[in-house]
């Protein structure tokens, strides 16, 4: 958005509501949603339902609120009124696990237990169509807003289905007529999907979550054409793009390898959504965090960016690590703006790396520069949460794409690949450096790492030296349709883009969704298993609010309204809670004043080392050596 649009009043809006349709939703957010907002966000109202509630959505223009019991009978609330508009009972003979609302607001869908879709009308209660082709769980439905009469479902025997409802539909056991596509695993097996969506400004791309690691954003205008798109690039025709078609997404830290053996719901994507400006793409793990992927500026894994002196194999980055520069460049460095400053000296009374953490993130969205990498680097390293090795490592690399010939970031760069247990890639990086820079050896943090790295050659032989793997061509002994979908997952997999931003903090293994929040899509909120609603700024990841809604009850979903500075949540009970900003003069007895505690808890304190309180002191313009 343009500094032009950012200064637009009240009036200016409204008059280009009238002519921009795709701000119709937003001028209302404008003149009133600021941080202080967030801050004083509370429990407007509760929703009683007879029944627990199982999911809720908002209607398009955020007039009406749908939820439904475990009764599978469907509530049209107005939110505002806070009063039942209407109520209807579907057809369905198990728990409904998903329902939208059409684009013209007279029309649900729902899919559930049952392996079965409906969709009805709303004033009614009429079912419309139904569908028994699944054979498997429906998870989720999506629609699209330039197609109302279409609805697509994510099921767990792994097919995607659409469906028309102006079409006659008889179901089938033949499946083609309504699959659009299939989901299949590195193994080439069918795997279940857990969720999907429609991009809402180019709704011919489909993104899906299935039971791995892997985001599928499909082109749904391509995907006929795209086994021989793949077919055409692998006997070497380069025509087509067709990354264009597909492309996969995955943190760094978490995408799978054929060896690998992971338990069932360890890491597979609960939830997705996009944007309402189409750009970005948010992604909720079980078992993890939320992460945002940028849909335009599509991040390269970090593993494929890490500087190499000279022709360093490492498994599946040959072709994409980069050569540092061979002679010493000087780097102008530039001073710091006073409040980045006043951020460093803040940070030198931290005493937990969470906090410290948290005022880099707040600096680097100021000012850009190696130093402030490589501190948040230090302090990922020191922390061990979950994915904070892979976030140092990404920070070392965006240091290095800044100083290509910094020590310290070659060092810790080499530091974070033995933390995460590749120590053969650790070894060979600290043995390219020395032999293009001696000196590095009578660093005293080189000197560290080596030891830990001779330590565990004793200790683990096999890791270090890397294990031949017994590769008796797995793809001979597979039929030939096997072997195909093998090869197609394997190309997928590894060209698939890395994470732009990463949100943690929440308990998320029962708890699912994660949505954007804000006029400009400025926050991300999401519900915790242990009861906390969990508010974060989305470009320095930072937590800027946790609510307390239930105690030890799962927040299962939580929609932001279309236009308005409103929260509706569902745990597992017979409520639904609409959050709003209160008064100034009004307690909020929901939200959590000193939630560091709850982040400490979680994590040992800081040694009193100066090495090990990640550099504060070092944002002068020290030297590359």
């Amino acid at each position: 958005m343009s500094s032009a649009t950012n200064r637009q009043n009240i009036l200016q809006l409204m008059r280009n509501r009238e002519l921009n349709d795709h701000i119709r939703t937003k001028y209302a957010l404008k003149s009133h949603l600021h941080y202080k907002c967030i801050s004083k966000l509370g429990l407007f109202t509760q929703l009683h339902h007879p029944r627990c509630v199982n999911c809720i959505q908002w209607n398009e223009s955020g007039s009406t609120l749908l939820s439904v019991c475990n009764n599978n009978q469907v509530v049209l609330w107005d939110p505002f009124l806070k009063k039942v508009k209407t109520t209807f009972t579907t057809s369905h003979c198990d728990r409904i696990y998903s329902f939208i609302p059409g684009c013209n607001d007279d029309v649900v869908a729902t899919g559930g237990g049952d392996q079965r879709s409906y969709t009805y009308n709303v004033t009614t209660g009429k079912q419309l169509s139904s569908c028994i082709c699944s054979e498997g769980v429906i998870k989720r439905l999506a629609v699209a807003n330039d197609s109302p009469s279409v609805y697509w479902c994510a099921s767990e025997d792994g097919y995607i289905s659409q469906h028309d409802t102006r079409m006659s539909h008889k179901c089938l056991t033949d499946k083609s007529k309504t699959t659009l596509v299939t989901i299949y695993n590195n193994l080439g097996k069918k795997i279940k999907a857990n969720c999907l969506d429609i991009n809402p400004l180019k709704t011919e791309q489909l993104a899906v979550g299935a039971n791995d690691q892997y985001v599928r954003l499909y082109d749904r205008r391509m995907i006929q054409w795209l086994p021989s798109l793949v077919e055409n690039y692998f006997s070497g025709y380069d025509g087509y793009n067709i990354n264009d078609a597909l492309q996969y997404f995955v943190p760094g830290h978490i995408r799978s390898n054929d060896n690998e053996k992971k338990q069932e719901n360890d890491n597979t994507i609960s939830y997705l959504t996009f944007s309402p400006d189409g750009q970005e793409l948010l992604v909720s793990y079980n078992c993890g965090n939320v992460y945002l992927f940028n849909l335009l500026n599509r991040s390269d894994n970090a593993f494929f960016n890490i500087p190499k002196y000279m022709e360093i194999a490492r498994e599946n980055m040959e072709d994409s690590a980069t050569d540092l520069i061979d002679d010493q460049v000087p780097v102008s460095h530039s001073t710091p703006p006073d409040n980045v400053v006043h951020l460093k000296l803040k940070v030198r009374i931290i005493q937990y790396y969470s906090a410290a953490i948290a005022l880099y993130n707040e600096a680097i969205n100021i000012h850009k520069c190696c130093e402030l990498f490589l501190n948040r680097a230090a302090a990922y390293i020191n922390r061990k949460f979950f994915g904070d090795f892979y976030a140092a490592l990404k920070d070392c690399v965006t240091a290095l794409k800044l100083e290509p010939n910094h020590m310290k970031a070659q060092i810790q760069l080499a530091e974070c690949l033995f933390q995460m247990a590749m120590l053969n890639e650790s070894k060979m990086y600290l043995d390219q450096l020395t032999m293009k820079s001696p000196s590095y050896e009578t660093c005293s943090a080189y000197k560290s790492l080596y030891s830990n790295l001779l330590n565990a050659q004793s200790n683990n032989k096999e890791a270090f030296y890397g294990k031949k793997l017994q590769t008796s061509n797995v793809l001979d002994v597979l039929d030939a349709e096997q072997s195909q979908k093998i090869s197609f997952e394997k190309y997928f997999q590894k060209h698939s883009k890395d994470y732009q931003h990463r949100y943690f903090g929440h308990k998320n293994y029962f708890s699912e969704e994660a949505n954007f929040f804000g006029s400009r899509n400025q926050f991300i909120v999401a519900g915790s298993d242990d009861g906390f609603i969990f508010v974060w700024e989305k470009n320095t990841e930072n937590n800027l609010l946790i609510l307390q809604s239930d105690d030890n009850n799962i927040v299962r979903c939580i929609q932001p309204h279309p236009s308005e500075f409103l929260l509706a949540t569902n745990s597992v009970d017979t409520k639904v809670k609409l959050w709003s900003p209160l008064p100034d003069n009004m307690d909020n007895p929901f939200k959590m004043n000193d939630y560091s505690i709850r982040d400490r808890s979680d994590q040992r304190e800081m040694i009193c080392d100066q090495l090990k309180i990640i550099f504060a002191g070092v944002f002068s313009s020290s030297s590359s050596t």
